[in-house]
């Protein structure tokens, strides 16, 4: 049966990247500007949504948006259920891209978009599994829920809503990852520290941090940092501007990014800065902008709240990506080493400082001490914890009917072992009580979800479509 399924997979193409292209148009970066009753994270979103929803009413399919938060489109009949779990929001785009990332681009095999492989393609790739699931006409006895989030890349709010307005199912798979399949995902701690505004004496000394920002998503690395300071008084201080220049470049040479010092018409100076992005659950293959600054300007003779900020990003997040610093570092043989991502800064002389982490620690650990922990030194080192969201770990062991199922689907239609694999990504898999993340990208391939110029291989696509449909006949015949 591999063989029809791939057949049938193939012989859609033009169909699907019909349907690909205007979906990957749709900018889905979550906008609170925009957000309105039924719309919760903005026009886009509750566009992209419905985008679905509307293909599968069209297909003949259930179809239900629930409060636009997140929808379903669902097959089959029966008591029990098996979840599909998608999401259709994006992350931002950043800089750099060959084309515009909402201009979606086919070259060389490859559709070129922000979404094209974390997690539209993927998506519709499962759609369409569904599909000919559906035209197969084979039994099945449990139903095919095929769910559309909206807030995966933030807060998983939709997730929350489902909940209190549906049963989640219990098994099921995300296509939101890699093959063969990832069993075990760590869990994170996401909090927001908090610096207060500045409240020291004037100090003609001391040099002044008026305003820093970096990083516009938590769960990834910042790729740009814009920093306003002013000099000490003296006049003999000003003439070390050029000197000044010429160590921040060296300092930026030495971290391999780019940047520049200008000088505005106040007197302040402007640092900018462009590191290297990378997913936030590997902040270590990434250059981050905002530590990378604050490292330099930490040096200088700040004062009082201004030396706490830059002095926090220099002494303790500055390149410890396992939270050595923040006394949380801890592995496990599951999953590996607790991560920690700064990724987003701001302050402000008058209003204080914010700084917000993910860290995604170890499958098999425990929580709670963490917490504890981390909450221990922010207080020595006088820092205030605004907000501190928290998600499980997930892991089913490889012994579970799930995972036995899908591996031996994707063994079928690849010949190749499912090895199983866990991350440090968080994916709808553990929305699931026995979940697993589930392709669509294969071994040996190089995933470009949350980097510039993000793509996804078209025969990848297609032959995830192909897997999808026996694993879903798989999992509910």
């Amino acid at each position: 049966m591999s063989r029809d399924w791939k057949e049938k997979a193939f012989a859609r193409q033009e169909e699907y990247l019909n349907k690909l292209v205007p979906l990957l148009a749709i900018n889905s970066i979550e906008d609170l500007t925009t957000a309105a009753e039924g719309k919760p994270f903005g026009e886009g979103v509750a566009q992209a949504l419905e985008y679905f929803l509307k293909l599968g009413e069209a297909d003949g399919f259930r179809t239900k948006n629930l409060d636009g938060y997140a929808g379903y489109v669902e097959y089959g009949e029966g008591e029990e259920e098996v979840g599909v779990l998608v999401h259709v929001d994006v992350v931002t785009v950043g800089e750099g891209w060959t084309t515009p990332p909402f201009e979606p681009s086919i070259r060389d095999g490859k559709i070129y978009a922000r979404g094209a492989i974390d997690d539209k393609g993927p998506a519709l790739a499962a759609y369409y599994a569904l599909k000919l699931v559906k035209e197969s006409g084979l039994p099945l006895s449990k139903r095919i829920r095929f769910i559309i989030g909206t807030d995966e890349e933030s807060g998983w709010l939709c997730m929350k809503h489902y909940a209190e307005v549906e049963k989640l199912p219990e098994i099921g798979f995300s296509p939101d990852a890699s093959f063969p399949m990832i069993h075990a995902e760590k869990g994170q701690i996401n909090p927001t520290l908090a610096v207060a505004p500045y409240q020291s004496q004037a100090d003609s000394t001391a040099w002044v941090l008026h305003s820093f920002a970096s990083g516009d998503q938590g769960n990834s690395v910042p790729e740009k940092v814009k920093a306003i300071v002013s000099m000490p008084l003296a006049a003999e201080a000003r003439s070390t501007i050029q000197e000044i220049r010429e160590s921040w470049q060296a300092h930026l040479a030495r971290h391999g990014v780019t940047g520049e010092i200008q000088q505005q018409s106040d007197g302040t100076l402007c640092f900018e800065a462009k590191g290297k992005p990378a997913h936030g659950m590997e902040p270590h293959l990434g250059k981050n902008a905002g530590t990378i600054a604050a490292h330099f300007l930490h040096q200088f003779s700040f004062q009082g709240s201004d030396q706490a900020f830059l002095g926090f990003l220099s002494e303790v997040l500055h390149e410890d990506h396992w939270g050595e610093k923040l006394g949380l570092a801890v592995e496990d043989e599951v999953t590996g080493r607790l991560t920690v991502n700064a990724g987003i800064f701001s302050y402000d002389r008058a209003e204080g400082g914010s700084i917000r982490l993910n860290i995604r620690y170890p499958a098999t650990i425990e929580p709670e001490e963490y917490v504890e922990k981390l909450k221990k030194r922010a207080d020595e080192l006088n820092l205030g914890i605004s907000s501190l969201r928290t998600s499980r770990a997930h892991y089913v062991p490889k012994d579970h009917p799930v995972v036995q199922t899908l591996s031996r689907v994707y063994s079928k239609h690849t010949g190749e072992e499912a090895v199983l694999l866990s991350s440090g990504g968080a994916t709808y898999a553990k929305s699931l009580k026995a979940g697993v993340a589930f392709g669509p990208l294969f071994p040996g391939k190089k995933s470009m979800a949350h980097l510039t110029d993000e793509y996804a291989e078209i025969d990848d696509l297609l032959r995830a479509i192909a897997i999808y449909a026996e694993a879903m006949y798989e999992l509910a015949k």
